[in-house]
């Protein structure tokens, strides 16, 4: 049985992956306000080469965030790096 940030996170890996150019999980994360800004960053974003950079490097992110939630042991003592 997965845990309730692992469904979480299950549902936004979904939303990311097939409908990152249209934000849709900002809209179900945050709602409409932030995924309209979303929506309008994408736009900015595609509007150059080095956007499209950027934008790929923090869904890609945001995607390694996500899957880090099914990795994590709730029991053990999380140790940051510096």
């Amino acid at each position: 049985m997965l845990r309730k940030h692992e469904k979480e996170a299950l549902a936004s890996l979904f939303l990311l992956s097939f409908g990152s150019v249209l934000c849709l999980d900002r809209f179900y994360e945050s709602g409409l306000s932030e995924g309209l800004l979303g929506v309008l960053g994408v736009l900015i974003a595609f509007a150059s080469v080095i956007g499209i950079v950027i934008w790929a490097v923090l869904v890609f992110s945001k995607m390694f965030r996500l899957l880090r939630k099914f990795t994590q042991d709730d029991d053990a003592p999380q140790i940051r790096g510096s």
